[in-house]
This record gives structure tokens, C-alpha cells and sequence, in this order.
């Protein structure tokens, strides 16, 4: 067993209130600190990038084995019993997604969008035979309006399917997984996503914070990390005169979809990517940041 699954094992054990349930099986760590996009694609064949990048949240936290075991409301009949298992975030996305800048240099459209299918990704036969591991969870996103485009950006998709956070189980016990601080894209609920088409085609969420709750037309107010909140009053007022290094959740937590659209109009992306509009966004990030 390597040093990152023990040192995982030993620090959910400690937070753990339901003994004897680990939450990341050797065999998910293993393959994300090999670099794989996703512990699912090797086993189902498709081949593809997925747009969550669920993946690299669990190699964060096979790598620094941040994980907590967040206490749910009774009468939830939704969630596994003990709470939700959550994961440090990435510690570096593939693509940067805090700012407003970040949205507006590499994101190709942001839009609304409503969870409307999902299915499980099965656990391995590996798994299944020592009674741990990782159950995956693939999602369909309607996308009900397009709020944003960058110029001459490709078309919105009508649909996006992505791999999101699933479940970890152990001895018949099964627990929901999430990524620290972002959602787990659930039925029944509204989100803003700012989206990406990246070098292969396919349609991701531009990175970890590009995901916001949009509820009853609020940002902030719905699902986070598997647990359903409302938008909380903030210091920033939401202006596009606020701090432009301000991540785009807090300037506008509690604001209406309008107030995202006057930030993003408002906002000029990164000088240093004007070269490079025609390129995909990891190719422009890459040669804006002189890795490409």
C-alpha cells in the first residue's frame, strides 16, 4: 500500500463516525497520482477528458490527504448515512477559474444550466471483490440560458455530459463524495457554469470555482458540496469597480445573473492572451504563461 493511501486512511479515521469506511480506495489514488484524467476511464472505455476533473481533486487529496466528513441534517432521504466525504480541491487546475479575468480570458460561454439525467459508474470488479472502492457518477446538463460568449467563441452547447463526484463505500456502507467548497451538480438543482471547449473537442467546466449555485435565481443560494445553502451577505458589493483579484463566487454571492453579466462585460480579459483568442484555452493559457 503506498504512503498516500495510508496517510488518507489515517486521516479519515480520525473524523470517520461510521468505523471501518475509507474514503479513498488505493486503487482511485493510484491511478489519478499516475496522471489519469479520471479513476473511471481506464475501466469504461471512453476515452475521454472528463469535464470535471474529478480526478484531479482526488489526486489533491491522495497528494496532501486533506479530507473531511461533513455531518448532514437528519431526514435528508437523498444522502448516505455519516455525511458527505469531501475532498481538498485541486491544486492546480488545468485551466485557472477564480477571477473575473479568468472567466472572461478562457471561459467560451457562460451559462444556466440544470442537471436533468445521471447514472452510476460502476465500481471495478477489484473493488467489488475487496468491497471498497470508488462508484462514479455521470451527469447530463441541460443548458436553459446562455448568459455570456466570448467573441467568436463556439456555440453553446444544447446538453453537456460530465463526470462529477460519485461515491465511496466500504462493506456495504456507501457515502457521497465532493470536492471541498464546490457542487456536486445534483438533480433538482440550478447552477451557473462557466464553460470551456477544450483541444479534443469536448465541453468542461472551466475549473473548479467556475461552478456557482444559482437556485431560485440567486448566486450562492443552493447545492455546495453536496449540502443545500443560501447566499450569505458579503463585503464586497459586486461592482465591477470591486478587486479584481476577488474570486467571482464572493463578489457575487447573494447577486442575480444580470450582476454577473455587468462583471464579465465589464471586465477586459488577460492582455497577455490576445495573441492567442484563436487558440484552445490550454494552448492559450499554455502560451500566455510561456509553456507553450
Amino acid at each position: 500500500m503506498g504512503t498516500n493511501v495510508e496517510r488518507v486512511r489515517e486521516l479519515l479515521s480520525a473524523h470517520d463516525p461510521a468505523a471501518g469506511v475509507s474514503a479513498v480506495p488505493d486503487r482511485v489514488v493510484r491511478e489519478v497520482a499516475a496522471g489519469r484524467g479520471t479513476a473511471a476511464a481506464p475501466r469504461s472505455g471512453l476515452g475521454r477528458r472528463y469535464g470535471l476533473r474529478l480526478g484531479m481533486a482526488l489526486a489533491a487529496v491522495g497528494a496532501v490527504g486533506t479530507v473531511a466528513v461533513l455531518g448532514l441534517p437528519g431526514g435528508s432521504g437523498s444522502k448516505e448515512p455519516g455525511g458527505v466525504i469531501a475532498g481538498a480541491p485541486p491544486a492546480d487546475d488545468v485551466l485557472p477559474s477564480v477571477t473575473g479575468t479568468d472567466w472572461v480570458t478562457y471561459a467560451d460561454q457562460v451559462v444556466v444550466v440544470r442537471p436533468t439525467a445521471e447514472r452510476e459508474i460502476p465500481a471495478s470488479e477489484e473493488e467489488t471483490e475487496a468491497g471498497e472502492g470508488y462508484v462514479g457518477r455521470a451527469a447530463t446538463l441541460t443548458v436553459d440560458q446562455v448568459l455570456w460568449s466570448r467573441t467568436a467563441a463556439p456555440a453553446a452547447p444544447d446538453t453537456v455530459d460530465v463526470d462529477v463526484a460519485g461515491w465511496v463505500f466500504k462493506d456495504g456502507e456507501r457515502r457521497e463524495f465532493a470536492i471541498h467548497d464546490t457542487p456536486r451538480l445534483e438533480k433538482g438543482h440550478t447552477y451557473i457554469v462557466a464553460l470551456a471547449r477544450l483541444d479534443d473537442g469536448s465541453w468542461s467546466a472551466l475549473g473548479s470555482d467556475g461552478i456557482l449555485p444559482y437556485d431560485g435565481a440567486v448566486i450562492g443560494n443552493g447545492e455546495s458540496q453536496g449540502t443545500v445553502g443560501r447566499a450569505t451577505a458579503d463585503k464586497s458589493d459586486g461592482s465591477s469597480e470591486g478587486n479584481a483579484e476577488e474570486s467571482v463566487e464572493s463578489r457575487m454571492n447573494g447577486k442575480s445573473a444580470k450582476d454577473l453579466v455587468d462583471l464579465l462585460k465589464a471586465t477586459e480579459p488577460d492582455p497577455a492572451a490576445a495573441p492567442f483568442t484563436n487558440l484552445p484555452p490550454e494552448q492559450r493559457y499554455a502560451k500566455t504563461h510561456g509553456d507553450g
